[in-house]
């Protein structure tokens, strides 16, 4: 259900839990725009990161008419710390899904068996799992109802647009490294100890010259 009257209460509600840093789509007359939620002078904008130089809006528009995956909304008490992704089966998503995209969706499942539309967790281990289906998740200023009983944004695949396939490798990239540097592992998170960690990269420490830590 869209209600565009909650949108700036919905901003500043998840503004503060992370939501600057996911690629957001908006649009500036008839151009669309692509960029960051930032705070200026009190105000939550859009800051345009110049990705789609004058592109109007009706080559963005099957994002927002038939391209929305889920939603990002802000729940608490989970094992997460982040916002939260709900894949399309938790969401009320204001436009038919057709069958054979609901196959699609349904048939991507990753390597811990969680599948993309029934998918509830971290939004960045969400959108990892998009990422790693060869989708393209931005975050949409639609208000989304979820069968959870909260409102969310709406996710969509960035692939639905017309734009030069340079750009969708740059998103891509921009996306990637907005959710990598929290779903990535550091030496410090695994169950290896010091001689371990010291007998797997010996070989790279003797050719680079550097010592173990």
């Amino acid at each position: 259900m869209e209600n565009r009257s909650q949108l700036p209460a919905l901003l500043r509600e998840l503004y503060p839990r992370g939501l600057g840093e996911l690629l957001m789509m908006g649009h500036k007359g008839n151009l669309a725009m692509l960029g960051n939620l930032v705070m200026e002078k009190g105000s939550l904008v859009l800051k345009n990161r110049e990705l789609l130089a004058d592109v109007p809006v009706e080559r963005v528009a099957p994002c927002f008419d038939i391209g929305i995956v889920g939603a990002v909304c802000d729940q608490r008490g989970n094992d997460w710390e982040s916002l939260t992704y709900l894949g399309a089966d938790h969401c009320k998503i204001p436009v038919n899904l057709s069958s054979t995209r609901l196959r699609l969706l349904r048939s991507i499942v990753n390597v811990s068996g969680e599948d993309l539309i029934t998918f509830q967790g971290s939004v960045y281990r969400g959108f990892r799992l998009l990422l790693d289906a060869h989708l393209l998740p931005v975050i949409l200023p639609v208000p989304i109802e979820t069968h959870q009983g909260c409102i969310g944004l709406a996710v969509a695949d960035f692939r639905y647009a017309t734009v030069p396939f340079e750009t969708l490798l740059e998103v891509n990239d921009l996306v990637r490294a907005s959710v990598e540097r929290y779903v990535c592992l550091k030496v410090e998170d695994t169950e290896v100890t010091e001689e371990e960690f010291g007998a797997l990269f010996s070989d790279y420490f003797k050719q680079s010259g550097s010592a173990a830590p």
